[in-house]
């Protein structure tokens, strides 16, 4: 009988150890190691902050602005899902928009959505923008110099499912909301 229970105790464990083991493989103990392990191209991090228990960064590969949602559990970090591709190159508009709504691996409510609107300033008299989404008040967004020139973003409360609205303020004070 004694046999018997330690043979189970020790299946047991084994079995736990090799669950931990496959776990770890898709974890990772820092950020930039769940980054690197994500197989994901990027040339550069340009922000990055903790919402709601998981890390959300902004970055850059090749010429495209995107941002990505990097779970945090209780094993470390994974890689959960990406989404952008805002183009620097595109000079011909006064600033580019896109929006995205990031959900962590497992959740099924709205309410879990890390939603984020986005783009790029070609405009060098844009101080600052205002961002009005559906049910909210307008917001100013973050405007970022970077190595390829000035970004905007800003989170919304709930998932967006429509472009927002944007407001530009020049430096002089002129609002324009029109697009171009």
């Amino acid at each position: 009988m004694k046999l018997k229970k330690r043979r189970s105790f020790i299946a047991m464990i084994l079995l736990l150890l090799f669950v931990i083991v496959l776990y770890y493989q898709k974890n990772f103990k820092t950020l930039e190691k769940a980054i690197k392990g994500s197989n994901i191209s990027i040339d550069e991090i340009y922000y990055s902050t903790a919402k709601d228990g998981n890390a959300i960064i902004i970055y850059r590969y090749s010429d495209f602005l995107s941002a990505a949602l990097i779970e945090k559990n209780l094993f470390g970090y994974r890689w959960c899902c990406g989404s952008g591709s805002e183009d620097f190159n595109q000079n011909d508009s006064i600033l580019t928009k896109s929006f995205t709504n990031l959900l962590p691996r497992g959740s099924v409510s709205k309410e879990d959505y890390v939603s984020i609107a986005m783009g790029v300033i070609n405009d060098d008299g844009i101080e600052k923008l205002l961002v009005k989404y559906k049910d909210q008040a307008s917001a100013e967004a973050t405007i970022m110099e970077t190595t390829n020139g000035r970004i905007w973003f800003s989170f919304s409360e709930t998932p967006i499912n429509y472009d927002p609205d944007l407001i530009r303020v020049y430096k002089d004070g002129t609002e324009v909301s029109v697009w171009f």
